[in-house]
């Protein structure tokens, strides 16, 4: 799916080393203020907060790009291809539409913050644009899932489960090779 969608890895791929560098200069600022006597700097927990969001819900693409969200795998490996083929497709599906309804409720979330102008204490920003990333996240998530299953539909992509596979057996016959050279 990597090759499939270059530019989004990319974009995920920039936007989480932003978010990364953000985190690690907001903790270096909370260590280097809170060793000065009387020089806290209080914004930096709500800094914290944001970017951990960001990093949280950022990586919910990721996620699914890279495989590495939660799956029935070890049901799944015992099913011939065509059903596994089928409940990794309506797997897919179902996540994608829990994270639709997820951003729709987001998205009355981010509307009541706008109109009632709720700000966070210390940096006075609009709650909406900190609770933004879990649109963003949501959305991703959910197109990298629909994506995801039509590849897996039109097998333009193998299934995770048997790129497991493959790599195992290609291991063990590696071992294999490696061992009778040893003798």
């Amino acid at each position: 799916m990597e090759k499939k969608t270059g530019v989004l890895t990319q974009l995920d791929v920039g936007i989480a080393a932003v978010l990364m560098l953000g985190a690690f200069i907001n903790v270096m600022l909370q260590i280097i203020s809170r060793i000065t006597p009387g020089n806290a700097i209080s914004w930096t927990v709500e800094m914290g907060e944001i970017l951990l969001a960001g990093i949280i819900w950022m990586g919910i693409g990721m996620g699914v790009l890279n495989n590495t969200h939660v799956r029935f795998d070890l049901i799944l490996t015992k099913l011939p291809h065509k059903p596994k083929k089928i409940f990794y497709i309506i797997g897919n599906i179902a996540f994608a539409i829990f994270l639709l309804i997820l951003a729709y409720y987001t998205v009355t979330l981010l509307a009541f913050y706008v109109r009632s102008n709720t700000r966070t204490p210390s940096l006075r920003w609009n709650k909406a644009f900190v609770r933004a990333p879990v649109l963003i996240g949501c959305l991703i998530g959910a197109a990298r899932m629909l994506i995801q299953a039509w590849f897996f539909a039109t097998e333009k992509i193998p299934l995770p489960i048997d790129e497991q596979i493959d790599e195992i057996k290609t291991s063990a016959a590696a071992a294999e090779t490696n061992k009778g050279r040893e003798e």
